[in-house]
């Protein structure tokens, strides 16, 4: 089974194609575990943060003689804050009693954490542990820790917590950029190398429909280059072949001619001798004889120099290039034309209406059916028959058949010139009608038959 390089190449990109998509997903894949890294990194962080927050609470609170609803301790607690997140940027703290605002704050909160703040200070207070918790997705992201406040020391405030907000874009992480610009490059690749692809394709599709539509025609020439090197090679090997092709032609057309020309020549001499041989004879005949002798020569003379006229005429138009003029006839009309042109015979030609108009030179296709038709009839002889055929089928085809012995085998080619069976023929009816025939692009054939000859004329619509 052969496969098209379209094929091939469009395979080829399935291939990239699916090598990309499986990079894609490992991509993907490793976004997703960095996000999970991500989301508990900020969670340890936060939760973390908080403690710190406890830790220094608990240190500031101990033996502490200053009293809880006083500015002085909300100083303290901001005190607190800032020792408690000076290592953690971007973390935003607080120390909020139950169902109160925050005795101090470090960082603004958005009004849509207070809801969720307040909550998760309730549940830390009440179960008497750290809670930590995250919302949002991979993009937007906010976490926060809560933890009661007070430990084993006890706090001089009664249902306090400390909280810790940490918020984070993974867009704006470093992995994020680098995951999807991979993704980017993947499919600008992908992009470039299937336009890339279909240009190739394209592009050395049309160049091969050029040089088939130029190999295509009756004589090719010399292909031009068409830029591909690959190709510009097999192109420049086909010119190659061509040259030499031309030349073994030339070589074959040269041979062909001197071959027919010798055939022609000999078959000229044996056509002249004859004549000539009985000239001479009936001339020194009537020359020795008495005057009603030489009456009788000088009428046979007479015969044989009209003998060398009609072949010496039948070799000028077997010579002369026939010129082509296309009309629109009917066939019917055209065959009874050439039948009505025959001598008046014993042997029956039958010619069955087509109905069938044609454009066709009317003059060399009428002579060429009559030199089948005489052929026919001298080869059939008394009683017998001829028939002709006409029928259309992509192209005019008439056959011309008879039922007399067929064509000597022995004879060879019968349309070469000068190749007859009968004794008194020239050869040149079967040439001139193939010759005429030809110039209209048309073909003459001797099909296979089981008796008698059977002579076919194929016609395309002359334009």
């Amino acid at each position: 089974m052969t496969v098209s390089l379209r094929a091939r190449l469009f395979a080829l990109w399935l291939m990239s194609l699916f090598g990309s998509l499986v990079v894609a997903v490992l991509i993907l894949g490793l976004f997703r575990q960095t996000a999970s890294a991500h989301r508990e990194r900020d969670r340890a962080v936060a939760a973390r943060a908080c403690q710190a927050i406890a830790m220094h609470y608990d240190f500031y609170t101990a033996g502490m003689d200053v009293p809880p609803d006083s500015a002085i301790f909300d100083a303290g607690l901001r005190a607190v804050l800032l020792l408690a997140l000076r290592r953690d940027r971007g973390v935003i703290g607080g120390i909020q009693p139950l169902d109160a605002p925050p005795r101090a704050m470090l960082g603004s909160r958005p009004q849509a954490w207070i809801g969720q703040i307040t909550r998760q200070i309730g549940d830390a207070i009440a179960a008497d542990r750290p809670a930590v918790t995250s919302n949002g997705g991979f993009f937007d992201r906010t976490t926060i820790a809560t933890c009661p406040l007070g430990g084993a020391l006890g706090t001089p405030v009664a249902n306090l917590a400390a909280y810790t907000v940490l918020q984070s874009d993974l867009l704006r992480s470093s992995f994020t950029r680098f995951a999807f610009g991979g993704l980017a490059v993947l499919l600008a690749t992908l992009l470039a190398s299937a336009w890339f692809l279909a240009r190739l394709v394209l592009g050395f599709s049309q160049r091969l429909a050029g040089v088939e539509a130029a190999l295509q025609a009756d004589r090719p020439g010399t292909l031009a280059l068409t830029g591909e090197s690959e190709l510009d090679r097999l192109i420049t090997a086909l010119n190659a072949a061509t040259t030499r092709l031309d030349v073994a032609r030339a070589r074959i057309a040269e041979s062909e001619r001197l071959a027919a020309l010798g055939r022609m020549a000999a078959g000229l001499a044996h056509e002249i001798r004859n004549p000539l041989g009985a000239i001479r004879l009936r001339a020194e005949s009537g020359r020795s004889g008495d005057a009603t002798r030489a009456a009788a020569a000088l009428d046979r003379i007479l015969v044989e120099a009209a003998r060398l006229e009609t072949l010496t005429a039948r070799l000028l138009g077997f010579a002369t290039a026939a010129s082509v003029q296309p009309v629109t006839v009917s066939v019917d009309a055209l065959i009874r034309d050439a039948i009505g042109a025959l001598p008046a015979t014993a042997v029956m030609v039958v010619a069955p209406e087509s109905g069938i108009v044609w454009t066709l030179d009317p003059v060399l296709t009428r002579s060429a059916i009559e030199n089948l038709l005489r052929n026919a009839v001298e080869a059939c002889g008394e009683g017998g028959t001829v028939t002709v055929l006409a029928a259309k089928a992509g192209a005019l085809i008439v056959t011309v058949s008879d039922t007399g012995p067929g064509v000597d085998k022995s004879l060879g080619d019968p349309f070469e010139p000068f190749v007859t069976g009968r004794p008194d023929g020239i050869g040149l009816g079967l040439a001139m009608a193939r010759d005429m025939i030809r110039a209209q692009g048309g073909t003459l054939v001797l099909a296979p038959s089981v008796g008698g000859a059977v002579l076919v004329i194929t016609l395309p619509e002359v334009k």
